[in-house]
């Protein structure tokens, strides 16, 4: 019984190595642990959009719809870590959206290239 735990074990183990190894999932894990950890770049990103008025009109105040939002979204950092491409769902108090950032970090603080939002039927807001 014993043994057949430990192959068993072991199997498991060479298969995690070779998933990780083989595939960008250990990047991808990477880059949501960090999108997390700087909760700045999402929430500076949602205050800016918040500030225009046709945001405002369009889509109320908005949020991040849950907790898992950015997860479910897509997160691509460049080589150096000072570029970044986020996706994510927001919650409006009129309507629902994407949300769409494009940002560099100067210093420690993000700034931000391109904030795109995204609503029902093509919807598109760019925030300068």
């Amino acid at each position: 019984m014993k043994k057949w735990l430990l192959i068993s074990l072991g199997v498991i183990c060479v298969l995690l190595i070779l998933v990780f190894s083989t595939t960008n999932l250990g990047t991808h894990i990477s880059n949501f642990t960090e999108v997390y950890a700087d909760d700045a770049l999402h929430k500076d990103a949602i205050a800016l959009a918040n500030k225009n008025e046709e945001v405002s009109n369009i889509f109320g105040k908005i949020n991040l719809k849950d907790n898992l939002s950015l997860l479910n979204g897509d997160v691509q950092y460049s080589e150096d870590h000072k570029k970044v491409e986020l996706t994510f769902k927001f919650k409006g108090t009129k309507e629902n959206g994407v949300m769409d950032v494009m940002a560099h970090r100067n210093a420690e603080i993000w700034e931000y290239d391109r904030i795109h939002l995204r609503g029902k039927d093509s919807l598109r807001i760019e925030i300068e």
